[in-house]
């Protein structure tokens, strides 16, 4: 009796490891090849910040590669920087908001030439999607900027 419940464990034993063998050689053996990557299209991203110090400024130049902090995404090249009077939000003793200028700041206007894919809901940049009006920081050259938004997605002009 004692011989036959060994047997059949031996037998189970045996059938597990060859179908677990079986099994990795199977996925070792084929190539899985997934579908072909969605074709990258040459974009235009403007990015826009309010009131940015000048000396942060003052460190990006044309050329500069851009990435965006949280997906770590390349926003590609700055292409060009232009600076305006900065608008500074502040409450009266009204209660009022009012915009003006600050010493020392500049509104930004930043524009990239990026790769990525223009669809329906924004821009997929390594496998990250925008959205013009999404606030995001990134690092331009050696400057970090610091929750700006996408004002602008376009596909550049071949």
């Amino acid at each position: 009796m004692l011989k036959k419940r060994s047997f059949w464990i031996i037998i189970a034993v045996i059938v597990i490891v060859a179908a677990g063998i079986a099994g990795m050689s199977d996925k070792f053996a084929k190539a899985k090849v997934g579908a072909p990557a969605a074709a990258k299209d040459k974009i235009i991203i403007t990015f826009y910040m309010e009131n940015t110090p000048d000396c942060t400024i003052d460190a990006i130049k044309a050329g500069d590669p851009v990435r965006e902090q949280i997906q770590n995404s390349s926003f590609g090249k700055v292409t060009a920087v232009e600076r305006g009077d900065s608008i500074f939000w502040a409450n009266k003793d009204s209660g009022e908001f009012v915009a003006s200028p600050r010493e020392g700041y500049s509104s930004l206007t930043l524009t990239m030439e990026a790769y990525g894919t223009i669809t329906g809901n924004g821009v997929s940049i390594d496998k990250s999607v925008y959205y013009v009006g999404q606030t995001i920081s990134l690092y331009a050259g050696n400057s970090y900027l610091k929750d700006g938004r996408i004002s602008g997605i376009e596909k550049a002009a071949d």
